[in-house]
């Protein structure tokens, strides 16, 4: 009989544990203006793309429906750059820093979370300022989902053309939604320069982008 019992409370136990878990999780790292393919990585394996939802949170405050019932959302400010696919995947063309954030996939409107697939979306930026003077400033941005930690120290790295990193006048900062930084730099010749900004997590680099600066 006690025996019996510890079996019936260990298996309510990993029912419940079953219960709670989250869908599978994916982060995605990209450029500005790249096109973006998210996947519908709902854990439930058989389902028709007539019956997706795709959400869209850029933080935790409030959520966007992107497609419903396979199809996209005409309201949605992206709709012109939105587009579901035969695997259920979504497609952003041409993305921006405001298309950062979560992505849900939802496998029906009353389907349980344990369903759900999350893709989490980041998007870096890099710019400069007064490239005019003597000193000009590059600025690396990466922009993030608002419910994510924020960005560990010394995520950034900038390097030259020749691939030798820059550790000149820099300044990181890092919020929920945003991880930034700015590299100071001199005119050093009348010929162009390419300045690459990395994001590096766990010492590896999730994206890159350059920025070329030409002298006249």
């Amino acid at each position: 009989g006690q025996e019996m019992l510890v079996l019936v409370l260990v298996l309510v136990v990993l029912q419940f544990e079953a219960a709670g878990t989250r869908g599978e999780e994916l982060h995605l790292y990209h450029r500005e203006e790249e096109n973006v393919v998210l996947p519908c990585n709902s854990p439930s394996s058989s389902y028709p793309c007539s019956i997706i939802y795709w959400l869209y949170y850029r933080d935790t405050s409030k959520t966007h429906l992107e497609v419903k019932n396979g199809k996209v959302v005409q309201s949605s400010p992206r709709a012109s750059r939105l587009n579901m696919d035969s695997s259920c995947s979504l497609t952003i063309n041409n993305i921006t820093a405001d298309d950062a954030g979560l992505y849900i996939c939802r496998p029906g409107s009353e389907s349980h979370p344990s369903s759900d697939g999350f893709v989490y979306l980041s998007v870096l930026t890099i710019s400069d300022s007064d490239p005019t003077k003597e000193d000009f400033t590059l600025r690396c941005s990466l922009r993030k989902y608002g419910g994510l930690d924020s960005c560990s120290e010394k995520s950034f790295r900038w390097l030259d053309e020749t691939g030798t990193e820059l550790t000149g006048k820099n300044y990181d900062r890092s919020s929920r939604q945003r991880c930034y930084s700015s590299l100071t730099v001199k005119h050093q010749s009348d010929e162009n320069r390419r300045f690459t900004c990395q994001f590096v997590e766990g010492n590896k680099v999730k994206v890159e982008a350059q920025h070329i600066q030409g002298y006249k």
